[in-house]
Order: structure tokens, then C-alpha cells, then sequence
């Protein structure tokens, strides 16, 4: 006799965990993981995660547990605890991702109340594809967490998240500050720009961006700063003496004082690299030849100090940042240094050491075979959606009825942190595509949040009417 399943003995109406606001708890984590996906596209493509030189400082840091020279230890620990410990580096930037997916679930969801998840999936496909969103989310560098910054600012700004909410924000804020150098002075710049901005009531920046945010905000910054004092001591002098050399005001220095001044510098005035990056990396710098990092110090820093203080110079320092930042607000191309490191170099070299179970995927990847020339195509393609961003954001802005205080305030938020991010990477360092590269993606999403609005605001009047 066949067993037949007592179907009608089941209440289906008291089966609790279907109702829709639990059901939609219980997805939540499963759409984050759907965009974050989407956003590894490239990667996908690529047949492995993109791979930059820089790789091999973080792995090997990482699972050294020495701190680099020249950055914070904090990304190496990333790659470490994320590659499940060197299993495989696709776990690395499908984390990137995840936080990437859920930070943009968030303030999506801030801006809209009630906005659809297919709405927000398919912006975050949209910039996937038509930018270099994917790009910079699929390599294992820090490079995306410079616009997490801004992103978790915006969402602290216009949003009024739960306590635990709030934490898990201001965690990530605190981890994405501790990634890189340069987000200290980049975050310091953003949220002292947006307190005076708001002090000054120069524009209706929504009044959920209050002081006490982001007075809290500075103190993270500065808790995110003790992570990498050690590293900023070792380096800064080389990567600004970088700059210098490259915006033209060292030659000019050594032109001025070598007839009278002894400086080890002068031995090499002549044949200074021409970028910031030749200087600082090129075996052949003048920083290798008069003692490296270390014995460079004190030379450098007097150097610069005497530049920060003297008005010749201090003019040709502010000619030479505004040149590089409008310089750095055009240079955003994918595939920036993006080679083939295969045997003999040093990413190989650590992936053979440290995650050698994925050296057949790394080998066969798409890079590592030097097939990366359809970058250029979309390089083109990605130029264009800029242009038709800005485009789009000029038409907002002149065809109003948009700007609620939310919006504007992501606007503002947004604008500052491309404009400052140029500042600072042109100024302070070099004006290079990936420094570029990891920020204008906010540009697109800026035009389709507007354009969201938009829609929303003219569907809201034709009600009216």
C-alpha cells in the first residue's frame, strides 16, 4: 500500500514566518549578495579577480603580520581574513562587494521610501556595467572604500538609521578610513567642508547632517589614524617630495638654492623622474640612491617645509593642485597598470607562497594572457556615460522641483567627495586613472538617483493636479 502524505492535517495560516515584513528580514542578506554579484561582473569576465602590482605588499603583509612602509596594515588583514586565510581571493572581493551592495540598498532606501529591490538592482547593474564600478570593486586593492566613505556620509546625513544600525555604519566608516593614507586628509577635508557649508547656510543641506554626526565622524577619522601612524611617519615625505617633483617645484627649489646650499638632491636636479610614481618606485629615483625611505627624511621634509613657507613657492604649490586636481577629474580609465605578472614577479611570486590553490584560475584568467586590449572600447563607452551623467545632473539642477533636502544633501555630499578625492590624489601624490577610476562612478549613480527623483516629483504633481 503506497504511503500518501496527510496534506490537510498542515494549517498553513499558522505558519508565522511567512508573513511579508519577516519574509522581507529574511531575503534582505540574499538581494545584497545578488548586487554584489552584479558587481563582480568583471571579475567574472576576467576569469579571477584583477590583479594590480600592489597585490603583493598586501598579501605578504598579511600573512607576515608586518606592517608596509609605506600603507596601513589594515587592507592586508582584509585580503588575509577574507581569502578564508589564503583559500582563494574571490571570497576578498565578493566582501568588497557585499559591503558595496549593502551600503548602496541603504541609501537608496534612505532617499525613497518604498522603492522597489528590482529598482535597485538594476541601478546597481546599470553601474556595473556603463562604469568602472566593477572594475574597482574586482581588484584586490583598497581602492573602493575611498567611496564607501561617502556613501555611509550620505546615508548618516539624510537617513535616520537604528542604533544598531548606526554602529554597524560608523564600524564601516572606521574600516574604510583605516584602508589608505589618503582618507584621512580626504575624510578631514569632506566633513569640515560640510560643517562649515552647514554652518554658514550657504545651501539647504537637510538639518539630519548635525554637528554631533560630524564631530563623531572626525573622532573616527582620528581612531582610524592611529592604525597607520607608523606607516604615515615612514612615508609621507617621499610621496609628497613625489608630487613635487612631478608638478615642477623641486627643480625650481634645487634651480634656486643648489649654487649656494648643499643638498643631495642637487646631485640629481637634472634627472628628476617626471611622475610622482617614477620617483617614489623606480629603482633609479634619487630616493634609492641617497638612502631610501629613511634616509631621505630629514633632507625632504626640510625641503618641503622651506616650500610651505616661503611665498614663491607656496604659490607654485597652489597653481600646481589646482592643474593637478582638474587633471585628476578627467583621468578615470579602467585597466591602469592592470599587466601580466606571471612568473618572476613579485604577485606571483605570493600567490605561489601564500594562495596557491588558485593558481591555476590566476594563471588562465584573461589578464594573466595579456587580453585586456578590449579595455580601450570601454574606456570609450564609460567616457561617454560620464559626460551624459554630467549632462543630466546640469539638466536637474536648472529644471528644479527636485530638490528635496535629501536629495541635495547627497548631491552636495557626493560632488565634494569627487572633487575632493582629485584634490587629493593630484595633489599629494599623482593624477593617475585608478585614483580617478574609484570615485566618478559616484557621478552616474548621483544622475540616476536624480532622475529617480524626478520621476517620483512629476508622478507626485500629476496626482495633484
Amino acid at each position: 500500500m503506497a504511503f500518501r502524505w496527510p496534506v490537510k492535517q498542515i494549517d498553513f495560516s499558522n505558519i508565522v514566518f511567512l508573513n511579508l515584513p519577516v519574509r522581507i528580514k529574511l531575503t534582505q542578506p540574499l538581494f545584497y549578495l545578488i548586487g554584489a554579484l552584479i558587481l563582480i561582473i568583471d571579475a567574472l569576465y576576467n576569469g579571477y579577480p584583477i590583479i594590480y602590482h600592489d597585490l603583493s605588499t598586501y598579501v605578504a603583509n598579511g600573512f607576515d603580520l608586518e606592517t608596509p612602509i609605506d600603507r596601513p596594515i589594515t587592507y592586508c588583514l582584509f585580503v588575509r581574513v577574507f581569502s578564508l586565510n589564503g583559500l582563494t581571493l574571490w571570497t576578498v572581493i565578493l566582501s568588497q562587494a557585499y559591503i558595496v551592495s549593502f551600503l548602496i540598498f541603504k541609501l537608496m532606501r534612505s532617499l525613497f521610501n518604498g522603492i522597489h529591490v528590482g529598482v535597485i538592482l538594476l541601478t546597481i547593474a546599470v553601474l556595473s556595467m556603463f562604469t568602472g564600478l566593477s572594475w574597482t570593486v574586482s581588484q584586490v586593492m583598497p581602492d573602493i572604500f575611498t567611496s564607501l566613505s561617502v556613501i555611509i556620509v550620505s546615508i548618516l546625513a539624510i537617513g535616520n538609521p537604528s542604533i544598531k544600525d548606526k554602529v554597524l555604519l560608523y564600524f564601516l566608516f572606521l574600516l574604510s578610513t583605516s584602508m589608505h593614507l589618503s582618507h584621512i586628509s580626504f575624510n578631514v577635508a569632506l566633513i569640515v567642508t560640510l560643517v562649515i557649508i552647514k554652518w554658514i547656510r550657504i545651501l539647504p543641506v537637510n538639518s539630519t547632517l548635525s554637528f554631533k554626526s560630524m564631530i563623531f565622524l572626525i573622532i573616527v577619522t582620528g581612531m582610524a589614524f592611529t592604525t597607520m601612524l607608523s606607516a604615515s611617519a615612514k612615508s609621507k615625505h617621499v610621496f609628497f617630495m613625489g608630487a613635487m617633483a612631478e608638478h615642477g617645484i623641486l627643480k625650481v627649489f634645487l634651480d634656486d638654492h643648489c649654487p649656494s646650499e648643499e643638498y643631495q638632491l642637487c646631485l640629481y636636479k637634472d634627472k628628476l623622474p617626471k611622475r610622482a610614481f617614477q620617483f617614489v618606485w623606480d629603482d633609479e629615483s634619487p630616493v634609492y640612491k641617497m638612502g631610501s625611505w629613511k634616509g631621505t627624511e630629514k633632507e625632504f621634509n626640510t625641503i618641503i617645509f622651506r616650500t610651505l613657507t616661503t611665498p614663491k613657492y607656496i604659490l607654485l604649490h597652489i597653481k600646481a593642485s589646482i592643474i593637478a586636481t582638474l587633471d585628476q577629474l578627467i583621468t578615470f580609465k579602467i585597466n591602469d597598470s592592470n599587466g601580466v605578472f606571471l612568473e618572476g614577479t613579485l604577485p606571483y611570486d605570493r600567490m605561489v607562497r601564500y594562495i596557491p590553490s588558485d593558481l591555476e584560475l590566476y594563471r588562465a584568467s584573461k589578464q594573466m594572457n595579456n587580453e585586456f586590449g578590449f579595455t580601450d572600447s570601454w574606456n570609450i563607452l564609460f567616457t561617454f556615460v560620464i559626460i551624459i551623467s554630467v549632462v543630466v545632473v546640469i539638466f536637474l539642477l536648472f529644471k528644479g522641483g527636485i530638490f528635496i533636502a535629501e536629495f541635495t544633501s547627497v548631491l552636495l555630499i557626493f560632488s565634494l567627495g569627487i572633487l575632493l578625492n582629485a584634490w587629493v590624489s593630484g595633489t599629494f601624490a599623482n593624477a593617475i586613472n585608478r585614483l580617478g577610476c574609484k570615485m566618478i562612478w559616484l557621478l552616474p549613480f548621483l544622475a540616476i538617483i536624480g532622475l529617480i527623483q524626478f520621476y517620483r516629483s512629476s508622478k507626485e504633481s500629476k496626482t495633484i493636479e
